[in-house]
């Protein structure tokens, strides 16, 4: 493109420099035939012919560069669409299946750990400590891969299980005496939210004018697209396994998903079961797909809670310390609420763990991974039995 402004050499009246093509026909006046001029067409000099000769054989030389190139590439002749432009290469992305999180098994029982695998996708291999040892109870004393450790989805999980024999009976033929021995401590779980939905509304309390609805269906991971109620009843049933293993009687106001039960039914179940603590557990969301960490619920004090609250916030206390310690999520604190049907319908001190926020894409992939969830769980069961240990309600 020609700037305006720009000295041209092909506008009449300038004066390039060197020579042009006029430079073989030219005028040269002559004073024969009546003095007039005559066009005359003069000899090409040496230096013009070797100047052609020269443009020649470079143009020789750029045939002979052009279809070497086509031959190594490949090709006989060129093409049009070659003269244009070279066709672009796709590349192929192999794209592999997500990685997935070994849970701690060691500790658990044979059955625990079969059904957090299962979750997984992971196949199971068993290894007796002693072939020969009698039936009884089978604990997970060794593992491979070990914890934590990053495999793909269907990796075979090896386990080491050591047999307990049952404990034995009286002479009567009665139960073990553990069985006999009433729990210490109720305590009732809570997963929150459910497959369908259920928006009829219902008072926030007793006798309440102000109503929400009955339950909703809760977030979905952002990324893993796994629906909160299958996350939290995951988390629930683990932190069940960790709660009996301490000796807690645990009382599920759900064990799938597939249920239909308000908030205030859920509370009805813990009064019924005389609990010592209700524990909800849900998953956060947020507009802000920044937002992260964990919190922890309680009730806050009003009419129909002003008997516990305080119980409550001291529970809060308790899981939540133990639960950021557990994962090093990010801590978000305690926070009263008045206005949840779920725990002004309790009898009992109640909280809530709000496990993270499903929105942010790494607390959803790690809300889905078996080994966090585990994590999360421990965190739970250690806050809630420091709680109720210091409450002595037994």
């Amino acid at each position: 493109m020609v700037e305006q402004g720009t000295h041209n050499p092909l506008v009449a009246g300038s004066n390039p420099a060197g020579p042009t093509t006029e430079a073989v026909l030219r005028k040269r006046p002559q004073t024969r035939h009546g003095g007039q001029p005559r066009l005359r067409r003069s000899t090409a000099t040496p230096a013009t012919v070797a100047a052609i000769a020269v443009f020649a054989v470079a143009g020789v030389v750029a045939i002979a560069v052009g279809w070497s190139a086509l031959s190594a590439s490949g090709s006989s002749e060129p093409t049009a669409a070659q003269t244009v432009a070279a066709p672009a290469i796709e590349s192929t992305v192999t794209v592999s299946e997500p990685l997935v999180e070994v849970p701690s098994l060691e500790g658990l029982s044979l059955e625990q750990a079969e059904a957090l695998l299962s979750a997984a996708g992971m196949p199971v291999q068993i290894t007796p400590e002693d072939p020969l040892a009698p039936e009884g109870v089978d604990t997970v004393i060794g593992q491979k891969p070990s914890p934590g450790e990053l495999v793909e989805s269907g990796t075979t999980v090896a386990l080491v299980v050591r047999t307990v024999a049952p404990a034995r009976t009286d002479d009567a033929g009665s139960r073990p005496a553990a069985e006999n021995k009433k729990p210490a401590y109720v305590v009732c779980i809570d997963p929150g939210h459910q497959a369908r939905s259920n928006s009829a509304p219902e008072p926030i309390g007793p006798g309440a004018k102000t109503v929400k609805p009955k339950v909703t269906g809760g977030a979905t991971g952002v990324k893993t697209r796994i629906p909160e109620y299958e996350i939290v009843l995951q988390v629930s049933m683990n932190l069940k396994r960790r709660l009996e293993a301490q000796g807690v009687e645990v009382v599920m106001t759900r064990t799938t998903n597939d249920v239909n039960l308000s908030n205030s039914e859920r509370a009805a179940i813990a009064n019924e079961a005389k609990a010592d603590l209700l524990v909800r557990v849900h998953g956060d969301g947020s507009t802000d797909s920044k937002a992260a960490g964990l919190s922890t619920l309680y009730t806050g004090r009003n009419r129909w809670t002003k008997s516990f609250s305080a119980d409550s916030k001291r529970a809060a206390r308790a899981v939540q310390a133990a639960t950021i310690a557990s994962t090093g999520a990010v801590d978000r604190g305690i926070i009263a609420r008045q206005d949840l049907s779920g725990f002004n319908y309790a009898k009992m001190p109640a909280i809530l763990v709000e496990t993270g926020f499903l929105s942010n894409p790494v607390e959803d992939r790690l809300l889905a991974s078996p080994h966090y969830q585990d994590k999360v769980a421990e965190g739970i069961a250690t806050g809630v039995l420091a709680y109720l240990v210091e409450s002595g309600k037994r």
